[in-house]
């Protein structure tokens, strides 16, 4: 009995030693024997990698499997990882540092640390991206901004004195063939270049040396209307040289091409710029040419932020109705599934009022912000299908296939892809969503403008399309 008692005891220490040994465990181990290890027995490298933001790393020395311990790396920038080996790119800008700390914990449960410091020398471009003082954030709203950001050619563009730029020479070039066009400006792309979209409408005003390329348009003195359709591989990258920064586009030109080399590589000189314009000079021509774009104030996020509610009486129906191609009667309604549109039911004026269903949905906001931040408040209930009960959301009333569940909103994040198609695509992160949930956080833009938005999420789990009409707040 007394070898039954000290046998249970035994198991029962070495369950709670190995239930202890974090962060990682020793299932796969046998503990038979093993070697005990100290400190000065295990190595941790950090070297640079193929760039010098990437370092690849190393924890060797003994053999894990026959000699147990547990491991885990902190890299000071709010990464952290279980493994042996592999590499690591602080996404970071100049003059930061970082304590890489390896913590090595043994199964008899010594602990210890080896730590590496690493020194950001040079801007990372990918945190240039999302840096809000630097110009490529300034002209792509940040590398979430999966679509890009839009540009068009603002009032301050004009042929201008180089020793006054106040002094207007001649601004005829602002024609419908130039002022018309937009400019996307996308994070993508192999830093630290980025995709470049120009959107012309099939015609460009350039100066007359161009128009024997081209078709001619409308000649105008020495410029000349061209028929002309940009490259659709076209980037763009921001460089420094003598304390000045410059803007150059491969393939690619701002409305009016001066000469056959805009069409190769442009370049202009920064004067000055913020979320909202940015003034240029060109650099690889004369300097008297001189532009400004200027950020269409964006619909759904507004100049900074924007706050919408649902459309709870069908007041901006007809606008939706009449601009988009899609089945959309009412501010919440479904179809089948791949549709678009809501062929099936159309929720008609005040349904889902607190009067008729005892629902808050009409005192929900969303305010969508200039940064990719989503903020959502509630009166503390969400709705949703049945469906998804207890898929992250909780009822407490079930009527008919709807629920109402706890739901307090929060603070999130989004992403906005405008090239997706057949429409564009919003994400909201964690458990996010506009409203009403139908099991994704993945929604499409089926209608956008300043006073109107209309989205769509597949709820492929009934074989539904539910779509959801908003307004701005008043």
């Amino acid at each position: 009995m007394k070898n039954i008692i000290i046998y249970v005891c035994s198991a029962f220490v070495a369950a709670l030693v190995l239930s202890t040994c974090a962060p990682q465990e020793f299932d796969n181990y046998s503990y038979g024997e093993y070697t005990k290890i100290t400190e000065d027995m295990i190595s941790f490298d950090m070297n640079q990698g193929f760039d010098e933001w990437t370092y690849n790393y190393n924890i060797g020395g003994v053999d894990p499997v026959k000699t147990p311990f547990s491991y885990e790396i902190r890299f000071g920038d709010g990464n952290v990882v279980k493994a042996l080996k592999g590499s690591h790119e602080f996404i970071s800008l100049a003059g930061n540092s970082y304590k890489v700390e390896c913590i090595i914990s043994t199964i008899d449960g010594t602990m210890f640390i080896k730590t590496k410091q690493i020194n950001i020398i040079n801007d990372n471009p990918k945190a240039i991206l999302d840096d809000p003082t630097s110009v490529q954030y300034a002209l792509t709203g940040g590398k979430a901004n999966l679509g890009g950001k839009e540009w068009q050619l603002g009032p301050w563009t004009a042929m201008r004195d180089p020793g006054d730029r106040n002094a207007v020479w001649w601004d005829g070039y602002k024609h419908p063939a130039t002022m018309d066009d937009i400019f996307i400006f996308k994070p993508n792309g192999t830093f630290p270049n980025g995709d470049f979209v120009h959107e012309n409408n099939g015609d460009s005003f350039m100066n007359e040396e161009l128009g024997g390329l081209f078709p001619d348009g409308d000649p105008l003195g020495s410029f000349v209307t061209v028929n002309y359709f940009p490259p659709s591989d076209a980037t763009w990258k921001v460089t420094e040289d003598g304390g000045k920064k410059f803007l150059t586009l491969y393939k690619g030109f701002f409305g009016y091409a001066t000469s056959p080399n805009d069409l190769v590589e442009t370049v202009y000189e920064i004067l000055e710029y913020s979320t909202t314009s940015i003034k240029m000079v060109l650099a690889s021509g004369w300097d008297g040419w001189c532009y400004e774009i200027i950020a269409p104030e964006d619909p759904l996020t507004g100049a900074e932020s924007k706050t919408w509610v649902i459309d709870g009486y069908n007041t901006v129906i007809p606008e939706v109705k009449a601009g988009s191609p899609y089945s959309i009667n009412g501010f919440m309604g479904l179809g089948p599934l791949n549709e678009y549109g809501q062929g099936w039911w159309a929720a008609g004026p005040g349904d889902k009022s607190f009067d008729n269903v005892g629902w808050t949905l009409y005192d929900w906001t969303l305010t969508f912000t200039a940064d990719m931040k989503l903020i959502i408040t509630t009166k503390g209930e969400g709705y949703g299908r049945k469906k998804f009960d207890g898929e992250g959301f909780n009822s407490t009333k079930i009527d008919g296939d709807d629920m109402s569940f706890p739901y307090d909103g929060g603070e999130y994040t989004f992403t906005l892809d405008k090239s997706a198609t057949p429409n564009p695509k919003l994400t909201l992160s964690g458990n996010a969503f506009t409203g009403y949930y139908c099991g994704s956080q993945e929604y499409e833009i089926l209608y956008l403008s300043q006073t109107a938005m209309a989205l769509l999420v597949h709820n492929t789990a009934e074989s539904q399309d539910w779509v959801f009409v908003y307004k701005p707040a008043d």
